[in-house]
This record gives C-alpha cells, sequence and structure tokens, in this order.
C-alpha cells in the first residue's frame, strides 16, 4: 500500500491531497465535537481542542524529515506562531480536568492570539457552524464504526 495518500480518496470524492486532508480533519473535529456536544448535552461535556502549532522535531513533527521538522520549527519560533509541547499538554489537562471547565460544552479553544501560549474560546468556522454538515459527519461515523 502507498504511504503517500495515492490509494485514498477525499470525504468528498475528489482525489487525496495531504494538504485538504489535513485542514478536513480539523473542520471533521469541530464538526463531530459540535454533534457529540448537543446529543449528550446534560450527560457530559464535550469540546475540540488545538494545541497550535508545535513543530517540534522530537515531538509531533518527529515523522517529518529531520531537516524539515527542525528548519521548521526554527522558523515558527522566529515568526512567533510556535506553541510548545508544555502549552499543548498544560491546555488539554486543563480542559480535562480543571473545575472551571465543570458543565462548559461545545466550545472551540485554542491559542489565541496565535503563539503566545494562551488557551482561549472561540467561535468555529461558518462551516464548522453547519448543523447539517455536523449530523451527516455523526451518521457516517456510525456507520464507519458499525453503530
Amino acid at each position: 500500500m502507498s504511504n503517500d495518500g495515492a490509494s485514498f480518496a477525499m470525504v468528498d470524492g475528489g482525489p487525496y491531497d495531504p494538504d485538504k486532508a489535513y485542514k478536513d480533519s480539523k473542520l471533521c473535529n469541530v464538526l463531530f465535537m459540535a454533534e457529540a456536544a448537543r446529543r449528550y448535552k446534560g450527560k457530559i461535556t464535550v469540546n475540540a481542542f488545538s494545541p497550535g502549532l508545535i513543530a517540534d522535531p522530537n515531538g509531533f513533527f518527529r515523522n517529518q524529515s529531520r531537516l524539515f521538522a527542525t528548519v521548521f520549527n526554527s522558523i515558527t519560533k522566529i515568526v512567533g506562531v510556535a506553541e510548545t509541547n508544555e502549552f499543548g499538554g498544560s491546555g488539554l489537562a486543563y480542559m480535562a480536568a480543571d473545575a472551571s471547565m465543570d458543565g462548559l460544552t461545545g466550545g472551540w479553544y485554542d491559542s489565541v492570539p496565535v503563539g503566545k501560549h494562551q488557551l482561549a474560546k472561540h467561535a468555529p468556522s461558518v462551516e464548522a457552524q453547519n448543523i447539517d454538515e455536523q449530523k451527516s459527519l455523526w451518521t457516517l461515523s456510525a456507520k464507519l464504526v458499525g453503530a
């Protein structure tokens, strides 16, 4: 099997595009979260989280070319958009365990402003707020796992 995605099609039926696949995966995270939050409101809390751009060659970028990961990591730090492994981990731990998050559901959280190691909730994109798409993804996901 090819490891470059050539044997895969996109969810929308188009040819595999790694950049679009990455963006679509983030969109799907928010779509799925919103539908889960609606379905389980009052029972469990459901939120989406992005740790920001963590290009650490020993962390999230460990499967990239070592040269690319090192150069890209340096550039993101110089430009001021890099987050740290520590911020990503602490942000996720905060959302999972901090009492101030109890009962808060349906939120999209990431670093705002970018690269400044501050977690904030903000509105998702217009596309991610499409309830029909949220329901459609839920249905497709349930079908894929045999639910």
